[in-house]
């Protein structure tokens, strides 16, 4: 098999490099992913450098013309906050046709072409961009910094994890050969929704589940994104003191009240909810998967209602993120897992930018994916660490699996990654050892990200990003 072919499997279709088994896809030479990650960046630089103007604009103001060696990338990655640094009045506004402007910066789909300019909120206009674009899925962020991101995967990026969650999930060793396994989803939230995590439920029910009806989830709504986005700024004017001067359309008030009257309607469904699985999806095998609080959350009043042991003990619990201003309490794991049934709980460090994840392996250590290229910066001047040895320092990642957006960003968490020792659980790949830590929580709610090129090329890159013409 020739490096050009496990190139294009490990950008187009991963799974495919292990023939879709787990055990093999964690057992890769990392020689052989070492040079496929190469190869696979220069050809994502090659594909996208004069298609995505920001890139292009960055590339040319720190010329960059080619990519010979991973490290070559650092100056062209993506402060993570890019993703939401459009001019906060436009959304405030709903000047969605100039949001579009902005993104059209950002991505090669031609978001540009649609109108958007009757829109009246968020919700609108994601319906309105899935509907004229369905190879375009924009997910966004929950706005927990009072600002929310929009992020611009594409569906290819989408049916990558889902291939991935397939070789994982289902387990079988092998490609599929004839019907799905019975598989269903106990969901603790909204069954639909745009933000990154619930984007995640219909490719879950394409790539997983037999159908539909497979899919049980707490509440069958959609969550507003125009609800998530009107508490985000009701918490940064309380932050501000200036929540008197906040001003809210009549639109997102309706909606609000929509949403309110649907709070008082949540104990019921959640009792419904309990009592459709336990009686059910009693010893079925489930895929659960959500933040840590919620599992938590669901266990938590699954255990007070007497329910123990409810799931078959191979079902795939898994969790990551949801810890940000939250203090884990002790015993929360096993609460979980008592009341799933499940042997095992699935640990993963994931972020929004990134659609693959890193599982945590039974000696507490996050196991990189091969799908996306990790770095370490220096936290204050954001120059490159070495890549031997056991450093700690600011994460940076480039995601292999974007196609239609730039994916090299810089994290705001710090992270001690093992690059050198191979893991006693036998899985080869590079490892983070111990926790994940965010600078923000380090340094007082505090992380300014110096990017790793030259700060008047990032500068003027930011400046053409949000020159909008107006």
């Amino acid at each position: 098999m020739t490096i050009t072919t496990k190139t294009q499997w490990l950008l187009t279709d991963p799974p495919m490099l292990a023939d879709y088994s787990l055990d093999t896809w964690e057992h890769l030479p990392r020689e052989e992913v070492d040079a496929l990650q190469l190869a696979g960046l220069k050809q994502r630089f090659t594909q996208l450098r004069d298609a995505i103007p920001m890139l292009s604009k960055l590339a040319n103001a720190e010329g960059v013309v080619s990519i010979d060696s991973v490290d070559d990338v650092i100056p062209l990655l993506f402060d993570h906050t890019m993703y939401k640094s459009y001019p906060p009045s436009l959304l405030e506004n709903n000047r969605f046709q100039q949001i579009n402007k902005w993104l059209a910066k950002l991505t090669l789909h031609p978001v540009e072409d649609v109108d958007v300019s009757h829109c009246q909120g968020i919700d609108e206009w994601l319906q309105v961009m899935d509907a004229a674009l369905p190879e375009l899925r924009i997910s966004h962020s929950t706005g927990t910094s009072g600002t929310v991101s929009f992020l611009p995967h594409s569906q290819s990026e989408i049916d990558k994890s889902g291939a991935m969650k397939q070789m994982s999930v289902w387990n079988l060793g092998g490609p599929l050969r004839g019907e799905r396994p019975e598989l269903h989803v106990a969901y603790p939230f909204f069954r639909s929704g745009c933000s990154a995590h619930a984007r995640g439920n219909d490719g879950v029910v394409k790539h997983l589940l037999r159908g539909e009806e497979y899919f049980h989830a707490a509440y069958p709504a959609k969550m507003s994104s125009d609800v998530l986005y009107l508490s985000a700024r009701i918490k940064g004017a309380q932050a501000k003191g200036t929540l008197d001067r906040l001003k809210v359309s009549p639109a997102i008030l309706a909606r609000k009240e929509e949403h309110d009257a649907l709070q008082t309607k949540m104990p019921a469904h959640l009792k419904q909810f309990f009592e459709h699985i336990s009686q059910e999806l009693r010893g079925k095998r489930i895929y659960a998967w959500a933040t840590w609080n919620m599992l938590h959350n669901m266990a938590k009043a699954g255990l007070e209602a007497g329910l123990e042991g409810v799931f078959a003990a191979d079902s795939y619990v898994s969790t990551g993120g949801g810890t940000k201003g939250l203090v884990q309490p002790p015993g929360w794991r096993e609460d979980i897992l008592r009341f799933t049934g499940a042997r095992q709980l699935h640990e993963l460090y994931a972020m929004s930018e990134v659609l693959t994840t890193h599982m945590r392996c039974e000696h507490g250590h996050y196991h990189l994916s091969h799908l996306a290229i990790p770095f370490q910066l220096d936290p204050q001047t954001s120059q490159p660490l070495p890549r031997h040895g056991r450093v700690t320092g600011r994460a940076a990642f480039f995601d292999l699996g974007a196609d239609s957006r730039w994916g090299g960003f810089i994290s705001g968490d710090e992270i001690t990654i093992e690059w050198d020792q191979p893991c006693t659980c036998g899985r080869t790949s590079r490892y983070i050892v111990g926790e994940v830590q965010r600078y923000s929580e380090k340094n007082g709610g505090d992380d300014k990200i110096t990017c790793a090129g030259t700060e008047s090329a990032h500068q003027e890159a930011m400046d053409f990003l949000n020159n909008l013409g107006e």
